[in-house]
C-alpha cells in the first residue's frame, strides 16, 4: 500500500492531535494546588514581611530554634519581652498537618516530635518586641 502526500500529513496531524489531547487530558488530572489558600492576601501583605524579618536580623540576641532527639526547642534570650510569639509548623505538602502554638510567660517552650509526623516543616516564629513585629523563618526536618 502506498501513500501520497495529503494521507502522510493527515495521519501526522492525527496523530499530533491526539499526542496533545493524552497531554492536556494527563495534566488535567494533576492537583496544582497552592502552597496556602490566602496566596494573594499573603502577597499582599509581604513588604510587612520583609520588613518584620529585617527587625528580626537586626536584634542583637534573638530567639533560636533547635532541635533535639524528642524535641523542637525554642529559646527566647533573657534580655527583652517578646509580646504575642507564635509559632508555625507548615508542611508545604500537607496544609492539614499545619500546626500553631501561642508562646506564653516562658523564655524556654518545647514541642514533642512525637506529636508531628515525620517530614519537612517551614517552620514560622513570630513575636513583638520593642514595638517591633519581628519574623524568623527556617525549614526543619523531623
Amino acid at each position: 500500500m502506498k501513500l501520497n502526500w495529503g494521507q502522510g500529513i493527515t495521519i501526522a496531524l492525527a496523530l499530533f492531535m491526539t499526542f496533545i489531547a493524552v497531554l492536556a487530558i494527563n495534566l488535567m488530572m494533576h492537583s496544582a494546588d497552592l502552597e496556602t489558600e490566602d496566596y494573594y492576601q499573603k502577597e499582599i501583605a509581604y513588604e510587612t514581611e520583609i520588613v518584620s524579618l529585617k527587625n528580626a536580623q537586626e536584634l542583637s540576641e534573638k530567639p533560636s530554634i533547635s532541635l533535639t532527639d524528642t524535641h523542637i526547642l525554642v529559646q527566647f534570650p533573657n534580655e527583652g519581652d517578646f509580646l504575642n510569639s507564635v509559632i508555625k509548623l507548615n508542611r508545604p505538602n500537607d496544609k492539614d498537618q499545619d500546626v500553631l502554638y501561642q508562646i506564653k510567660d516562658t523564655r524556654t517552650y518545647t514541642i514533642d516530635k512525637s506529636s508531628l509526623n515525620t517530614g519537612i516543616y517551614n517552620v514560622v516564629l513570630s513575636y513583638t518586641i520593642n514595638g517591633k513585629n519581628c519574623l524568623q523563618k527556617e525549614q526543619l526536618y523531623i
